[in-house]
């Protein structure tokens, strides 16, 4: 087993209470372990280029009249591609402010979800003549929308030494997998360049227990996955053991299966659309966390997806792992070195996702704070990039600076 840090060994590897860690200071240590390093990632051969492209990722769009003055600011700045939401969960704003009594569905045509109002036509229509490339950003494990009959992931709830169902479908379930394929194949029908999978594509640390799947991981490692194999639990404290990294593997291997049987079928459709994965931060800064806590594993995913869609959201990084600005700063640079240390001359792949919002205040974030932000990042210029969310207004200098070809 190779090296790792001795806090990496304390948290995951002894099955021993020694440094027993509650369940919130375990993920609260998982998000704070330091940048490791890992190999480099083979570079998948495809029929086709992948483009390095500079987006402006969209949450709720503005009222329909409004379009044309939106999509000429983002040419002014320099984007060339606009990543769009295509879904509507419950509590979601609509887009362009409208009113409908669907409160889960979606903004495309499909036989099999819901429909909201059919955006994603709309905008294709005015965006792909001006030039822009169009990526649709669709949820998989939680776009069960109504449907009673699909089953949702198992879960084990520590405290209460029993099993119980968390939110969202299986995603290891042959029959889940076929309706999510489905619904996709539609949204492949749209003249789009792109789709991007929503982060809800994980399964945490104590999700993902499944008659079938669990058969063959017995089948593959003689146990079957059950907690008091993969955790060494007192109290409200929790270590993990051998089978349980076995078992995160595995899963992973699985979920990155099923994005490969997805990518396939759009590509039935639209031989040349790419599939982007949203992944969080710690996919780059700390590997080992991601695959054991969100079952995330870049490795696995090499020649599957196109695009790695990375959240580097400076702000919520500073929330989640206590960082002042220059520490953030800092953290960034660092994974931005990182990304081309995994993929050296296909670096294009990783789509760096910079926030631009406040996703607590719901504020703009100032334009002094972005610049330097963006200008410690070392060398954007190879890797895709995206302003996440609009609205608010895009930050014009910011925004340039960004989207620039000159060299940071």
């Amino acid at each position: 087993m190779k090296k790792i840090s001795i806090l990496l060994l304390v948290l995951f590897l002894l099955p021993s209470s020694s440094f027993p860690l509650t369940l919130e200071e375990l993920e609260q240590q998982i998000k704070s372990l330091p940048i490791e390093k890992i190999p480099v990632l083979k570079t998948e051969r495809r029929d086709f280029e992948i483009e390095r492209i500079k987006a402006v990722q969209i949450f709720v769009l503005p009222e329909k009249e409004k379009w044309n003055q939106m999509l000429d600011s983002f040419k002014k700045v320099g984007a060339d591609t606009v990543i769009i939401r295509v879904f509507h969960n419950s509590g979601d704003r609509y887009h362009c402010f409208i009113k409908s009594n669907i409160s889960e569905g979606v903004y495309f045509k499909t036989a099999h979800l819901p429909l909201v109002e059919d955006i994603l036509g709309d905008f294709i229509k005015l965006a792909k003549p001006k030039g822009f490339k169009v990526f649709a950003w669709m949820t998989t494990r939680y776009a069960s929308y109504g449907r009673q009959d699909l089953k949702r992931v198992k879960a084990y709830a520590f405290e209460k030494n029993s099993f119980y169902y968390s939110k969202g479908l299986n995603i290891l379930d042959i029959k889940n997998q076929q309706f999510i394929i489905s619904f996709f194949k539609d949204l492949a029908t749209y003249p789009v360049d792109g789709i991007l999978l929503q982060d809800d594509l994980f399964l945490r640390h104590n999700e993902g227990f499944f008659e079938d799947t669990d058969l063959e991981f017995q089948q593959l490692y003689g146990k079957k996955p059950i907690p008091g194999d993969l955790y060494v639990i007192n109290a409200n404290r929790v270590s993990y053991t051998e089978l349980f990294l076995k078992w995160r593997d595995f899963k992973s291997k699985k979920m990155a299966s099923f994005i490969k049987d997805l990518k396939t079928s759009i590509r039935e459709i639209n031989p040349q659309i790419k599939l982007a994965v949203n992944l969080t931060y710690e996919s780059i800064s700390n590997p080992d966390g991601a695959l054991k806590w969100l079952t995330h594993n870049l490795e696995d995913l090499k020649d599957v997806a196109d695009y790695f869609s990375l959240m580097a959201y400076h702000r919520q990084i500073m929330d989640e792992l206590k960082l002042n600005l220059n520490e953030v700063r800092e953290f960034l640079s660092r994974m931005t070195k990182k990304c081309y240390q995994l993929f050296k001359t296909d670096a294009k792949r990783v789509i760096f996702k910079l926030q631009i919002k406040d996703w607590k205040t719901n504020e703009p974030i100032e334009e002094k704070e972005l610049l330097y932000i963006f200008e410690g990042c070392t060398n954007l210029n190879d890797l895709s990039i995206a302003l996440v969310p609009y609205p608010p207004d895009l930050p014009g200098q910011a925004a340039r600076r960004l989207f620039s070809e000159i060299a940071y």
